[in-house]
């Protein structure tokens, strides 16, 4: 029996024993149903948004990689032609130097400003975490200016291209990840490849000599350091330039004004001006692309690994061992130079071919990416 108004009925089904459904005044079965479908169609798109936006993180990876190791080698090929052209004219190493750390100040703190560059505030903290980064980035550079100074570019390249090696013999040392068997081969391929390259051309320079190989071990130990400050404290490739630069700058002055280079090479400037219109622009340009290539440094280390930086440098060095043939009075070519190219080229597409290998098994696993680039977005 019933009273006036709504009623509720229970009602059971054999084919959802556990459902309670209300009819007359409650939710009905069908819709329900409609809710459970909204449910996880709403789920469903989530997933495939977030599934989208991680594949665009992986390809937004994968270009940087590619990008910052390009234009690392192609800066480089250019920097050492016009680092040589200056140095003939101008050999004055420190003051060089000096002059492109005030310059690469100048450069972030504009695209700071600009809003095109995110750098954190300066921390007395970080500068000392960096400061072992800076001795070997300065020394390896000095060592580096004085050696192409002394030798011709086919022969600094040869020697250069020893600085693979160190990297894998560093890492080990330090217990770090160990290349593979087959990076290694790869490795000992170029570098086997470009020691024929410049074999036919190789004449001894003590001191070129020294200050090559010297640079190369620094350069091994630098890149390693950038990498693990770059990954594991937290410093983006504009700010490893920003440090950079503060820090080096007081101590190259100083050893610039207790040597008397500093006044040496203002009267050398003011004589080359004298004598050509064409030093000024120059140096200015050489001053520019040092900055720049700095930075794709750090930003090549950092979205790859040292041992990719100093590979691109190893196949960047071989164009340069080309032109160098045919610049600054030439240098005549063996048969030795062109296999080696070929040993290096083997090389390089071995080497490239495992490590995308590698990226692609490793994205796989991990799609998001870790490293970001400094500069702003919009």
């Amino acid at each position: 029996m019933s009273s006036g108004g709504e009623h509720s009925v229970e009602v059971h089904s054999s084919e959802f024993p556990e459902d309670r459904r209300e009819v007359s005044g409650g939710f009905a079965p069908e819709d329900e149903a409609k809710k459970q479908v909204s449910d996880v169609d709403e789920t469903t798109l989530l997933l495939e948004n977030d599934s989208d936006h991680q594949t665009s993180l992986v390809y937004s990876a994968s270009w940087m990689s590619v990008a910052s190791a390009c234009t690392y080698g192609l800066v480089g090929l250019i920097m050492g032609f016009f680092n040589k052209a200056v140095l003939v004219d101008w050999p004055y190493p420190n003051s060089f130097l000096a002059l492109q750390m005030g310059v690469s100040i100048i450069i972030v703190y504009v695209l700071k400003a600009w809003g095109l560059a995110t750098v954190k505030p300066l921390q007395a903290k970080s500068a000392k975490n960096l400061l072992p980064v800076v001795f070997f980035y300065n020394t390896n550079v000095a060592f580096a200016l004085a050696a192409v100074r002394a030798l011709s570019i086919p022969v600094y390249h040869v020697l250069k291209r020893l600085t693979p090696v160190m990297v894998l013999v560093g890492k080990f040392l330090i217990g770090g990840n160990t290349p593979s068997k087959e990076i290694t081969l790869s490795v000992l391929t170029v570098v086997s490849g470009c020691l024929m390259a410049g074999f036919g051309d190789l004449s001894f320079d003590l001191g070129g000599y020294s200050a090559a190989l010297m640079s190369c071990a620094l350069q091994s130990t630098y890149l390693i350091l950038v990498e693990r400050s770059g990954s594991e404290k937290g410093f983006n490739s504009m700010e490893l330039l920003l440090y950079n630069g503060i820090l080096s700058l007081p101590v190259l002055l100083a050893i610039i004004l207790a040597t008397g280079e500093v006044w040496e090479s203002v009267e050398s400037i003011k004589t080359q001006l004298a004598e050509t219109a064409l030093f000024l622009p120059l140096l200015i340009s050489t001053l520019l692309m040092g900055s720049l290539l700095n930075y794709c440094l750090f930003l090549c280390t950092l979205c790859n690994s040292a041992l990719t930086t100093t590979i691109v440098g190893t196949l960047r060095s071989v164009f340069g061992t080309a032109m160098g043939f045919f610049v600054f009075g030439g240098v005549k070519g063996t048969i030795f130079m062109f296999l080696g190219v070929t040993f290096n080229t083997v090389g390089g597409v071995w080497y490239t071919m495992i490590k995308y290998k590698e990226k692609q098994a490793k994205m796989s696993q991990n799609p998001v990416p870790e490293k970001q680039s400094s500069f702003k977005a919009g």
